[in-house]
């Protein structure tokens, strides 16, 4: 005896279902692969602002930890901090070897400093961290939102020949997310 195949297709309505389904999915798995690149640019940001503010803290620590509080040279090479809320720039001197003789420290075991000094500042309309002295500049960091010096006699806390920095950058991801940085460092100046 023959048997008789019966070959059916998908109807209309299975098909409509289906492809329902796929879409659904489909809009599922787009928002998360969203919502994950939304995410992995916050945290590129965030780690390419770390390194960023921390390679200006560098850069400053290393230069300051040359600078004074407590020269009594004439003209005073100290290092000078505004009061708030100018405290957002700062004037130092760097030691140099004036006699030529390999050191900075002269016969009489002095000192010899810079007659021109060194400046960071803060410039908030193009969201930098300039440096300047001796006829050059030099920008330390861009995305600059807050500078902020302090000694001793802006935080009492710190001591004679302490400087803390406070230094925040921010910037806007291409989903428009505001990422920040924040670092604070506290460095200590030469006596």
């Amino acid at each position: 005896m023959k048997r008789i195949q019966n070959k059916r297709g998908l109807t209309l309505a299975e098909v409509v279902i289906a492809a329902s389904i796929s879409v659904v999915i489909s809009g599922i798995m787009l928002s998360f692969f969203i919502r994950g690149l939304d995410l992995w640019q916050v945290i590129t940001n965030q780690s390419d602002l770390r390194s960023i503010a921390q390679n200006a803290m560098n850069y400053m620590a290393q230069e300051l930890r040359m600078a004074t509080r407590t020269s009594s040279k004439n003209p005073s090479p100290n290092l000078t901090v505004p009061s708030k809320p100018n405290n957002n720039s700062i004037d130092f001197y760097l030691p140099v070897d004036l006699d030529k003789n390999g050191f900075i420290i002269n016969a009489t075991g002095v000192t010899e400093w810079d007659t021109s000094n060194i400046q960071y500042q803060y410039v908030p309309g193009q969201k930098q961290l300039q440096r300047s002295g001796k006829g050059s500049f030099y920008n330390i960091s861009n995305n600059v939102t807050l500078v902020e010096f302090e000694d001793n006699s802006i935080n009492s806390a710190l001591y004679n020949n302490e400087l803390k920095i406070i230094l925040a950058l921010e910037r806007k991801t291409s989903q428009n997310r505001t990422v920040s940085v924040n670092l604070t460092s506290i460095v200590k100046l030469r006596n």
